[in-house]
């Protein structure tokens, strides 16, 4: 008995089916891919935040500044040594300064000055920048504004700068301190080189989820820096134009353009005005600017207090396994 061959018809009906099915599933695989390459980009700089932390630990508690003044090696060619070679100890390998999605597409590194002149030859793309005092719309067009950066100028046409006290910002959790950042504006970043290392000046024009040309008033940078280069290019893509950033606090996270760029850039302040509604403590209970601050000890600490009671370590006792011991 011979078999039955398909239709034309038939044939066709699966063509469709599989066509369909296509249609449907490889949208899913490219998101799923671009889900990976944005949490490999997170991871990196979660690492990046953690080594950053560990140098300022081990630094009295300051972080880096950002081109500080070092003698070049390997044939380098400048005296300034950007941070990602300051913090080198702490990380695992170079490669994490790169993100997946970045197209590493750079200009000539013939022209750029390298610390490491080792780099010079491996010309490994750097993704990510360290934020520094950036021109806000608060401070005009003079200069940059002193409450925002993770180091401050000593001699800002010189590029002599100091880091910070992690002491020093009064929201940690909530100030950036490195961002992501390659955008084809200005393509010059190279793990080893100083220039694209810093985040300074109008460079928030170079951040993810900007629309170019402008859309809206909250496309704009401050007004110094509407005909700068990086205001007037295509910012960097990011994911899904979202970016990648890493606060002080050591925690990594992904923001849109529009959170970025609320209140003036609040997110790079140093210290933020107090905010009432922003610190109540408890529902209900207004907050008292006159109150100290105190760092609270968590939930039940507050609790106790919130009831008029002492904590029971304010009263010389340690709770230990479900034991009262007197405090020594």
């Amino acid at each position: 008995m011979r078999s039955r061959a398909f239709t034309l018809i038939e044939l066709l009906v699966v063509i469709a089916i599989i066509a369909i099915l296509a249609a449907i599933l490889f949208p899913v695989f490219a998101q799923a891919k671009e889900s990976a390459k944005q949490t490999t980009c997170l991871s990196n700089e979660h690492q990046i935040g953690l080594a950053s932390l560990m140098y300022a630990t081990d630094v009295d508690d300051y972080y880096m500044a950002w081109a500080a003044l070092n003698q070049p090696v390997n044939g380098g060619s400048t005296f300034f040594m950007p941070p990602e070679m300051q913090v080198k100890p702490y990380t695992k390998n170079d490669q994490m300064w790169t993100c997946p999605d970045d197209p590493k597409t750079r200009v000539n590194p013939g022209g750029v000055p390298f610390w490491d002149g080792s780099y010079r030859t491996k010309l490994i793309t750097r993704s990510y920048s360290y934020v520094g005092p950036i021109f806000t719309t608060q401070y005009g067009s003079s200069t940059n504004d002193p409450n925002t950066g993770i180091f401050s100028w000593i001699d800002r046409i010189n590029w002599i700068s100091k880091g910070r006290s992690t002491t020093d910002f009064s929201e940690p959790a909530d100030t950036i301190v490195w961002v992501e950042q390659y955008s084809p504006a200005v393509a010059d970043q190279y793990v080893g080189g100083i220039w694209g290392s810093g985040f300074i000046d109008c460079d928030t024009g170079k951040l993810p989820g900007r629309n170019y040309p402008a859309q809206t008033a909250s496309d704009l940078g401050p007004p110094v820096c509407n005909g700068s280069d990086p205001y007037r290019g295509l910012p960097t893509a990011g994911h899904r134009s979202k970016g990648n950033y890493v606060f002080v606090d050591g925690h990594s996270g992904v923001k849109p353009w529009g959170f970025i760029r609320k209140n003036d850039f609040y997110e790079y302040k140093v210290q933020r005005p107090f905010d009432a509604c922003r610190h109540t403590e408890f529902p209900g209970r207004e907050a008292n600017p006159d109150r100290p601050r105190r760092r609270s000890r968590g939930p039940l600490s507050d609790l106790f207090e919130d009831q008029g009671r002492r904590h029971p370590a304010d009263r010389g006792q340690l709770h230990v396994d479900g034991r009262s011991a007197a405090r020594v």
